[in-house]
C-alpha cells in the first residue's frame, strides 16, 4: 500500500540540506507528510599536549554536550521558512551515520528517506561513498536522491508532471511499478514504463542482429504489458536499446521531460547485490530525482 505520511530527511547544515528540506517541504504540502530532520553527528576529540585535554577542555562528556548543543541550534535554524506550516522533528544523533539513518527510518515506520547524493564539507565524502551507498542498500523504505539538490531551493514548489518507471522484470518490479503508479495518480502525472534491453549482445554474429533487436524490443513491450495487467495499472512504454543504461535512461528522462525516476532494488533474498550494477549510476548521472524502491 502506497503511503507517505513520514519523510526522514537527514542533513549536514550544508546547501544541500538547506534544499532537501525545501524539497521535503514541497512533498509534505502535496501528500499532506510529517518530516523529521535527522543530523547525524561523529562526534570526536582531538588531544593537544597541554592541559587534561588540550584547548580548555575538561573532558569529553562536556565536550560533546557542547558540540552538540551548537548543533542542536543548527537544526532548529534549518528549514525554517521552507517547512512552514508541516509537522517538524528535529532530532540530533551520535554515530554512524548510514546505520542511525537506517535505525531512524526503522522506528519512526518512514514511509521516504529524501537525502542528495553528496553533502558538504567533510560530510560530503561519505556522502559520495558510502553513506547513500549503505542507505540504499540497507533501508527497508523507498529512498529518494536528487543529484541537483546542490542547488539551493531546487523545488520551491511541487511541479512533478511525468513519472518515468524503470523495470527489468525482476522480482521487485511488480512493487516498483505499484508505487510509481500510486504516486503518480497522486500527483496528477503522467506515468510511462521504460525498460532498456541490450543493444548488442555478446557472441552474437552480425548477421543475427537485427533479428536480435527486433525481437528484444517486442519481447520488452510483451513483457511490460504483462506486467502492467498483473498490476492494474495504465501507463505509457518505451522499451530502449543501450549498452550504457544510466546514460540511456538520463536521455530518456531529458526527452521525456520527466520529473521524477522510479527504480527498484533487489529484494532482501538478492541483498549480496542489492544496488545492482547500473543503481549508483542511474542516481547519480539522471538530470532529475531518483525514488528507488
Amino acid at each position: 500500500m502506497f503511503r507517505l505520511e513520514r519523510i526522514l530527511v537527514p542533513v549536514d547544515f550544508s546547501d544541500t540540506s538547506l534544499s532537501a528540506a525545501a524539497h521535503a517541504g514541497a512533498l509534505a504540502r502535496r501528500f499532506g507528510s510529517r518530516v523529521t530532520l535527522l543530523h547525524v553527528n561523529e562526534f570526536e576529540i582531538v588531544h593537544s599536549p597541554a592541559g587534561a585535554l588540550g584547548f580548555g577542555i575538561t573532558s569529553v562528556e562536556s565536550a560533546r554536550a557542547e558540540h552538540l548543543a551548537a548543533r542542536r541550534k543548527q537544526l532548529d535554524q534549518l528549514g525554517v521558512a521552507e517547512l512552514s506550516g508541516i509537522p517538524v522533528e528535529r532530532i540530533v544523533a551520535c554515530g554512524d551515520p548510514a546505520k542511525t539513518i537506517v535505525e531512524r527510518a526503522r522506528a519512526e515506520e518512514s514511509d521516504l528517506i529524501l537525502m542528495p547524493t553528496h553533502g558538504g564539507g567533510v560530510f560530503r565524502q561519505f556522502l559520495l561513498g558510502s553513506v547513500t551507498a549503505k542507505v540504499l542498500h540497507d533501508a527497508a523504505c523507498p529512498v529518494w536522491t536528487a543529484a541537483h539538490l546542490d542547488e539551493p531551493h531546487a523545488l520551491p514548489s511541487f511541479e512533478i508532471r511525468h513519472v518515468l518507471c524503470a523495470v527489468n522484470f525482476r522480482r521487485h518490479s511488480a512493487r516498483t511499478l505499484e508505487w510509481a503508479a500510486a504516486f503518480a495518480r497522486k500527483a496528477n502525472a503522467k506515468l510511462t514504463v521504460v525498460h532498456a534491453v541490450l543493444e548488442t549482445p555478446p557472441n552474437l554474429p552480425d548477421r543475427y542482429m537485427v533479428q536480435w533487436r527486433e525481437k528484444a524490443h517486442s519481447g520488452g513491450e510483451q513483457r511490460i504489458h504483462v506486467l502492467l495487467q498483473d498490476c492494474g495499472v495504465e501507463a505509457q512504454t518505451l522499451v530502449i536499446s543501450d549498452g550504457d543504461i544510466p546514460a540511456a535512461l538520463a536521455r530518456v528522462v531529458e526527452d521525456q521531460n520527466a520529473g521524477l525516476l522510479v527504480i527498484g532494488r533487489n529484494d532482501a533474498a538478492e541483498s549480496a547485490g542489492r544496488l545492482g550494477p547500473h543503481t549508483y549510476g542511474i542516481i547519480c548521472g539522471v538530470p532529475c530525482s531518483v525514488v528507488s524502491i
